[in-house]
């Protein structure tokens, strides 16, 4: 009997360790966009741009998502200052892995198409992208996604994530941290496309767990 208790606890040993470093960088993404995914979502947002001088403005938007046969539409609509109010934003998924974008102005009352080249440029003013408006982070098939770790993050443990596009980007490389309770994005670096330069931070401020599951609330 003491040969097989003492068999149990050096399987248990060897095992617990083993399924520890099964979690992957891929493996981690994969349920961070899983987390993500939702067949219908309505956010109310603020967006606080902050210029260098300090001086403040604040913009509400609203994002309306829906996913069918797993491509996902967004829409979001500017609510807030007058000047931009009503402006809309579409980004839908393309079969080829893409993503197609437009924006109405109502200034001018015209729908603008967003070509591929322009996908860098400034989003309404703010430090993000078109690009950027579609997607923060690789999807499990876009990037390689190494595993370099984990770290605390504003007192949340998160794994630390290496993805380096697989093909030409707007960034030649992302480190983001994920949330090891609820698979949320609570920190993303973005580097120039050498991957060298850090060019860019966006950091999670606050989750809620609002409708049966756990949202980003504050960005």
């Amino acid at each position: 009997m003491k040969r097989v208790k003492l068999l149990l606890i050096a399987i248990l040993l060897i095992v617990v360790p083993l399924s520890v470093f099964a979690q992957t960088g891929a493996s981690i993404m994969e349920k961070l966009q899983a987390t993500q995914q939702a067949d219908s979502s309505a956010l109310d947002i603020r967006l606080s741009l902050i210029e260098s001088n300090g001086v403040e403005r604040e913009r509400r938007i609203q994002t309306l998502t829906l996913t069918e046969n797993n491509l996902t539409s967004t829409i979001t609509v500017f609510l807030s200052p007058a000047s931009v109010k009503n402006t809309r934003f579409l980004t839908q998924e393309n079969r080829s892995g893409g993503d197609d974008q437009w924006i109405f102005l109502p200034s001018i009352g015209r729908i603008k198409r967003i070509a591929a080249s322009e996908g860098s440029g400034s989003f309404m003013g703010s430090d993000f992208s078109y690009s950027d408006m579609a997607s923060t982070t690789y999807d499990v098939d876009e990037a390689d996604h190494t595993l370099l770790g984990e770290e605390t993050i504003a007192g949340r443990r998160a794994y630390f994530i290496e993805s380096i596009p697989l093909t030409a980007s707007d960034y030649g490389k992302t480190r983001i941290w994920v949330d090891k309770e609820h698979y949320l994005p609570l920190k993303v670096d973005f580097y120039s496309k050498d991957g060298k330069t850090l060019v860019k931070t966006l950091t999670t401020d606050s989750i809620k767990y609002m409708e049966g599951r756990w949202i980003s609330q504050t960005v």
